[in-house]
């Protein structure tokens, strides 16, 4: 999970911690200050107000009425923080009782804030005597919930202001990560385009020095991996172009050379078998009738593999006609599957090479769908378009520069089973796609919306000079 978490969230989290931690140990300190603030305040106002009810006593004495005037005293004290001032007749303790009883109904502090301060309770009695008798006491009481009051509201306040302030704080760092993570993004996006195959792909430098040194790293990747597409592409160009001429010359030494021979082997066989035949021989004649149907056979191998090595009707008859051959061809073969082969004008007018790999595309793409798909009807579509408008050339093969380029498009679609996710392409699919990819194309396998699959290569193509 903590894997999954971006750079920028995670040094945001982290900010935001260390925030809430700043916060939370601030007002713990104003919390855990509450108690000795509250003993000093109690004790100070306890005694600064005993002083002066000490120094108020002689002025009763002198009074008319001491009865009122005292009760004036108490009066008058009855505003003071930090302390509690009462008159007792009798017993202070009584009063002490009722004022601690009544503190938790006057505190203005949470309960668990006034539990956990738990200042003592100071208590000074000032007796009052006039004329010698006895007139009560003073009793001055020691009030700390008025600063657990403070204290709560300094607490409050702090984490009100602190919590705005690590608000923003929080806020202005996620802007500024964001500013400054955001070279990691173009560099991010570059490797994922140079990951796609696309090596025209460059990091903007911005940022930090060390940004622009990373930028500056991965448009060097990208030159390197661009020139080393370029010399992949053109090895397997020239490896395309020796494996044609390896195959053109096989194919002319099994046709000039062995063909001959062959027809001969059984022309011999069949004279062989017929003189054999007039001479009463029937055992010489089954092996000379033998030899002939055994080389007959070598015959007929050896046609399918100038085939496969050599179109022969593609050098006689194009690419056009050559194709309608090979759809014939597996008509007949196939009787129960409707084939319908389609192209453009355009397409007669292809180069060599590209008509052989539009041809064994083809021819591939037909063999897979017959032998694999189930399918009851194939579509086969070939068409081109000139470079720069629909279709952009990326091979080294594929230059858009060139007048004479094509952006050849082959397509074959069946209404078969369609293509499963664990299927694995045939090495002579898997060879065609290399070849397609050294023209600068791209060769598309996917199920149609309506049922079955499509096999679709799209790749630059040179046409004939003086056709295009």
């Amino acid at each position: 999970m903590w894997q999954k978490i971006s750079l920028r969230y995670r040094l945001n989290l982290l900010f935001g911690v260390l925030l809430a931690l700043w916060l939370a140990v601030d007002v713990g300190r104003i919390l855990a200050d509450a108690r000795p603030r509250a003993r000093a305040e109690a004790e100070s106002m306890t005694r600064l107000t005993s002083e002066f009810v000490a120094m108020a006593l002689p002025h009763l004495r002198e009074a008319p009425d001491p009865e009122r005037a005292l009760a004036a005293l108490v009066e008058n004290l009855q505003n003071l923080r930090h302390v509690r001032v009462a008159l007792s007749r009798n017993d202070g303790l009584a009063v002490v009782g009722a004022f601690t009883g009544s503190a938790e109904a006057r505190s203005q502090a949470p309960a668990w804030l006034t539990a956990l301060v738990r200042a003592p309770v100071g208590v000074t009695t000032i007796p009052v005597n006039v004329g010698g008798r006895r007139m009560g006491s003073i009793v001055i009481v020691g009030d700390p919930l008025d600063e657990i009051g403070e204290v709560w509201a300094a607490a409050k306040t702090q984490a009100l202001a602190g919590g705005a302030l690590a608000l923003a704080l929080l806020g202005a760092s996620s802007l500024f990560l964001r500013r400054a993570l955001k070279p990691l993004d173009v560099a991010g996006r570059t490797l994922a385009r140079l990951e796609s195959g696309d090596y025209a792909a460059r990091a903007t430098p911005s940022g930090s020095p060390e940004f622009v040194d990373t930028c500056g790293k991965i448009n060097s990747l990208a030159q390197t991996l661009a020139e080393l597409s370029a010399a992949k592409a053109d090895l397997i160009e020239k490896l395309i172009d020796l494996q044609d001429e390896e195959r053109k010359a096989i194919a002319h030494e099994l046709h000039d050379e062995i063909g001959p021979h062959l027809f001969a082997l059984r022309a011999g066989a069949a004279l062989l078998a017929a003189r054999l035949q007039a001479g009463g021989d029937p055992a010489a004649e089954a092996a000379a009738v033998s030899l002939r149907d055994q080389v007959e056979a070598l015959q007929g191998q050896n046609r399918r593999i100038l085939a496969r090595l050599r179109p022969a009707a593609l050098e006689e008859f194009g690419l056009i006609d050559a194709l309608e051959i090979l759809a014939e061809q597996w008509r007949k073969a196939q009787p129960g599957v409707a084939l319908a082969l389609s192209s453009s004008a355009g397409i007669a007018a292809l180069g060599e090479r590209a008509s052989l790999m539009a041809y064994r595309f083809v021819q591939e793409g037909l063999t897979n769908a017959f032998r694999h798909a189930g399918a009851r009807r194939i579509d086969v579509t070939l068409d081109y378009e000139p470079a720069g408008r629909d279709f952009e050339p990326t091979g080294r093969g594929a230059k858009a520069s060139d007048p004479a380029l094509t952006g050849l498009r082959i397509r074959i679609r069946d209404d078969g089973r369609g293509v499963g996710e664990e299927a694995t392409p045939s090495m002579g699919f898997l060879g065609m796609r290399e070849r397609v990819q050294a023209l600068g194309g791209e060769v598309v396998i996917s199920n149609a919306p309506e049922g079955g699959a499509v096999v679709e290569a799209i790749f630059a193509a040179q046409t004939r000079p003086g056709s295009a």
